[in-house]
């Protein structure tokens, strides 16, 4: 008896939207910015528009900001307002040029969103950014100590730094506002 298998379609990923909200002066108290990250599964990216990242200055202009969107996610429900996330870009540069260790994930947080954000907008670091880049996010996805990798591997601080604030600067430039 010959019996084929059905072919069922592959189960459709959930998707689903989360609200960044980014600080650069360590000072504010809350962000100064936000953005929609979609997620697909294992795939998250954040909404742009035109090949650019949709940014906005308060939670309640998500719904405009996700309307504007070109990515797909224009139709995924609900629209978050409640902060999923906090990257602390100020407080990120403070841990990697004067702490050993990234305590609270402020650093790792920082290289693993911008990877998103960067990927969105079809750009990549200069080698010698992303190869720090790299080596510093492998380093905290098994410590949070960094220090030891940076001396162990020849790179500076300030090579981290400046790797950091190309990203910062990248993705701003490849950016609109929703207001």
């Amino acid at each position: 008896m010959n019996s084929q298998l059905v072919k069922l379609p592959p189960k459709e990923p959930t998707r689903e939207l989360y609200l960044i909200g980014f600080r650069l002066d360590p000072s504010a108290e809350a962000p100064q910015f936000y953005t929609l990250m979609g997620s697909e599964g294992e795939d998250e990216r954040p909404i742009t528009c035109g090949g650019r990242v949709l940014f906005f200055r308060k939670p309640a202009a998500a719904s405009r900001a996700l309307a504007a969107c070109d990515t797909g996610f224009r139709q995924v429900r609900p629209v978050p307002h409640e902060l999923e996330l906090l990257c602390d870009i100020g407080g990120a540069l403070h841990v990697a040029n004067q702490l050993e260790e990234d305590a609270d994930g402020l650093l790792f947080e920082l290289i693993a969103v911008f990877d998103d954000l960067l990927r969105a907008v079809k750009l990549a670091p200069p080698p010698e950014f992303a190869t720090v880049l790299a080596g510093v996010a492998g380093r905290l996805s098994e410590s949070p100590e960094f220090a030891s990798y940076l001396q162990a591997s020849g790179q500076s601080r300030e090579r981290l730094e400046d790797a950091l604030l190309w990203c910062v600067g990248a993705v701003m430039a490849k950016s609109s506002w929703v207001e």
